[in-house]
């Protein structure tokens, strides 16, 4: 594992040395991982067949992480460009800086109700807070949450205190990744990753039919005015929601 955290920051240096940035080779994301096991190697496995995609992988442990999961494995699988642990919180700016996104494939309900609740003392939590503050991607599966002991529960109101964190993350702009859907979410970071050097904030009133990629290049938390008759796609509407647009119709031609 030494091994191979030195490889990682040798290469580091190199790029740095001819110039080229972390992410000036393409997206990069930053995986952070919690100390749920509920699933856990199945996603590790999607991560991994992302990084076969092309995207590149760095992953943060918090503590429990590292007293709960095996963390040798993961890196030895995933061959991360960098690792950070809990101490790294006092290096958040320059991580914040080099990533795009995160990926939390097995958040825990501790740091999900840390971040809907702004208690961000600890760094996973503090990560994700940091990144839905700025803007960036915040991609999450919320499994480990609903599959608490690998089950979901039968009292409504746990069930409703779950649900009602995750509607607020979903809100701060986080987006949920399923299992089914790891590799179409890749995509669709990709794509936004291009559409967002060149925002246009606004689509074409006149446009008859809205798509996904259309609600892609909006900002977040914005109004769209569409005239009565425009047809929006299913996934548009999922985008829309998930990115808090408020969708309303105008009387036109």
């Amino acid at each position: 594992m030494k091994t191979k955290i030195t490889e990682n920051i040798l290469q580091d240096i190199s790029n740095r040395l001819k110039g080229e940035s972390p992410s000036s080779k393409g997206e990069k994301a930053l995986v952070v991982l919690t100390g749920s096991t509920i699933g856990l190697d199945k996603r590790i496995k999607h991560i991994k067949e992302l990084k076969n995609k092309g995207l590149q992988i760095s992953l943060a442990f918090s503590f429990m992480a590292e007293q709960l999961i095996d963390t040798k494995e993961i890196i030895n699988l995933l061959s991360p460009v960098n690792v950070y642990r809990e101490s790294d919180i006092f290096r958040l700016k320059d991580i914040t800086k080099d990533y795009s996104s995160i990926i939390a494939p097995n958040i825990t309900m501790n740091t999900l109700s840390k971040v809907t609740l702004g208690m961000i003392d600890s760094c996973i939590p503090t990560l994700i807070w940091t990144f839905l503050y700025g803007g960036k991607k915040v991609v999450i599966d919320f499994s480990s949450v609903r599959y608490y002991l690998g089950e979901e529960t039968n009292n409504k109101e746990i069930s409703n205190i779950l649900e009602n964190h995750i509607s607020t993350i979903k809100k701060m702009g986080a987006r949920e990744i399923k299992e089914d859907n790891y590799l179409e979410n890749f995509s669709i970071m990709l794509e936004s990753n291009k559409i967002d050097l060149n925002k246009t904030n606004r689509i074409n009133e006149n446009k008859k039919v809205i798509t996904e990629r259309d609600i892609l290049n909006l900002t977040q938390n914005q109004n769209l005015n569409l005239l009565n008759g425009t047809i929006i796609t299913p996934l548009a509407k999922d985008r829309a929601r998930e990115m808090n647009i408020q969708i309303n119709f105008n009387k036109g031609g």
